[in-house]
C-alpha cells in the first residue's frame, strides 16, 4: 500500500538500516513524507528536496533555534532521507490539557517551561534577521486574498486593514519564521514543523503562539475545540518577556503592535477550513465580529 499526494507516492512502511518506520503524514506541499519509529522521525523525499531541507535545518541550528538534532541521512528505495530525534511524547498543547484536567489551569511550572522555549526561539530569530524589507512572500503565506475569496463582501475592509498592518510592522526586522508557531508545535525541549519557513516580521510567530487558542471554540460540537486557556496573568507575563527581549535588541515593544499581529494570524486561521465546515463557520463569525464590524 502507498500513500499519495500531489502525484507523489510513498510506502506506508519503510526500513532504514534495519529499523522499521511507519508513515505519519506528508508535508503540506506533499514533497516530503514523515515516518516514525517512536524515538526517531524520518523525512523522505527526492534527493534535492531532502538536501535543501537538511541545509535549512542546519541554518536553523546555526542561529540557535531549538530544533531536534539530525542523527542520520542517506538513500533508500523510496528516496533520500534524514533522521531526527523525537522531542518527546507530548507537545505543550497536550501537556496544557493535562494541567487543565488536574488543576483547572495551566500550572505556573509548566507555563515557565513554555515561556523558556519561546524565549530561546525568539532570541534565535533575532540572530537570523536580514536587511531586506520585502514582505511579498510573507503576505502570500498569510493569504488575505484567499480569505477574500471566501468572504467577498468584506474585500475592501480585509485588504485595507491588511495593508495597514504590514506597513505598521515594518518597524520590525524580517527573521526566519516558522509560520505556525503554537503550543501544538512546541515541546519542552524544542520546536517542530518548519515545513513552510519564510521571512516574516519579528513578533509574528511569538504573538501567534499565545493567540491561536482564541480561534478554537471552548464548547463541544465542532471538529476541533480548545484544549486549554491562558490566564490574564500568564498573558501579561508572556508579553512582558517578549517586550524585554525587544528592548534589549533596540526594537519597539511587540505588545504595542499586538493587534496587527493578531489580525494577520486571524486571517491565516479563518481561511481554507472547508474540510471543517462547523469550525469554518465559527471562525468566520469570530473574524467578522472582531475585525469587520
Amino acid at each position: 500500500r502507498f500513500c499519495g499526494y500531489a502525484n507523489k507516492m510513498f510506502p506506508n512502511n519503510i526500513d532504514i538500516n534495519g529499523t522499521q518506520f511507519t508513515f505519519v503524514k506528508q508535508s503540506r506541499r506533499g514533497e516530503v513524507a514523515i515516518y516514525t519509529s517512536g524515538s526517531l522521525y524520518a523525512r523522505v523525499g527526492e534527493k534535492k528536496v531532502i538536501e535543501d531541507k537538511i541545509a535549512l535545518h542546519k541554518k536553523f541550528e546555526s542561529f540557535g533555534f531549538p530544533v531536534s538534532p539530525i542523527v542520520g541521512q542517506g538513500a533508500i528505495t523510496a528516496g533520500s532521507y534524514y533522521l531526527e530525534e523525537s522531542l518527546g511524547e507530548k507537545c505543550f498543547s497536550f501537556l496544557f490539557q493535562d494541567d487543565m484536567k488536574k488543576f483547572g489551569m495551566i500550572s505556573p511550572e509548566l507555563f515557565e517551561k513554555f515561556l523558556g522555549v519561546t524565549e530561546v526561539f525568539a532570541r534565535a530569530q533575532l540572530r537570523s534577521a536580514i536587511s531586506d524589507k520585502s514582505t511579498d512572500s510573507f503576505s502570500g503565506l498569510i493569504g488575505p486574498k484567499d480569505l477574500v475569496k471566501e468572504l467577498p463582501k468584506f474585500e475592501e475592509k480585509i485588504l485595507r486593514r491588511f495593508d495597514d498592518a504590514i506597513l505598521e510592522l515594518k518597524v520590525f526586522p524580517l527573521v526566519l519564521t516558522q509560520g505556525d508557531f503554537n503550543p501544538h508545535n512546541l515541546f519542552p525541549i524544542g520546536v517542530i514543523d518548519f515545513e513552510e519557513t519564510y521571512y516574516g516580521p519579528f513578533g509574528y510567530d511569538l504573538v501567534t503562539n499565545i493567540f491561536s487558542n482564541n480561534y478554537f471554540p471552548e464548547t463541544p460540537g465542532y471538529e476541533y475545540i480548545r484544549l486549554s486557556s491562558f490566564t490574564d496573568e500568564q498573558k501579561n507575563l508572556y508579553y512582558t518577556c517578549l517586550d524585554k527581549i525587544c528592548i534589549q535588541a533596540g526594537l519597539p515593544r511587540v505588545s504595542a503592535y499586538r493587534e496587527h499581529f493578531e489580525f494577520l494570524r486571524a486571517i491565516w486561521l479563518a481561511k481554507e477550513n472547508h474540510k471543517l465546515p462547523k469550525l469554518q463557520q465559527w471562525r468566520y463569525e469570530l473574524f467578522k465580529k472582531s475585525y469587520l464590524q
